[in-house]
């Protein structure tokens, strides 16, 4: 079995659904990637317009991700996924606690650096989604980035 980072970064640099999702951020936007599995840090960011996954700590990031195997392996089979439903993946893997996120930013810097842009490309899906679980209308934002800080 091959380590999560590995995984991850194949996934990240490979993958149309990465590539996709990935297009609304701006060369600003950072998350730092921990693993279960892993030790050490790493990163993603874009580079020249593209999703890139490396190790070392991210400069300024937005989030900070811990993630198990699983939910690596998760994301990984998914390489043509529609963005919404990576989306939907992404979050089904937080609330499995597969990925623990812990937020650096708050709304505005988020918004800048093009992360609802993200939210806005996985569509009605993940709203649908979100509202299943009782998150509904600009509030439920709000309350997730109030429960993500608390990490």
């Amino acid at each position: 079995m091959e380590p999560s980072n590995v995984v991850l970064q194949r996934f990240f640099e490979s993958s149309e659904a990465a590539r996709r999702a990935s297009a609304p951020l701006r060369k600003s936007a950072a998350v730092s990637v921990r693993f279960t599995d892993v030790a050490g840090d790493f990163h993603f960011k874009l580079v020249d317009g593209k999703p890139r996954f490396s190790e070392g700590k991210a400069d300024d990031p937005d989030f900070e991700l811990t993630m198990a195997p699983a939910a690596v392996t998760a994301l990984a089979e998914k390489p043509d996924a529609e963005v919404g439903d990576l989306g939907i993946l992404f979050f089904q893997r937080i609330v499995a606690k597969d990925i623990h996120v812990k937020l650096h930013s708050g709304l505005i810097k988020l918004t800048t650096r093009g992360w609802l842009g993200v939210m806005a490309a996985g569509g009605g899906k993940v709203v649908v989604w979100m509202a299943s679980k009782g998150l509904k209308g600009p509030a439920a934002i709000g309350h997730a980035l109030a429960k993500l800080r608390k990490g």
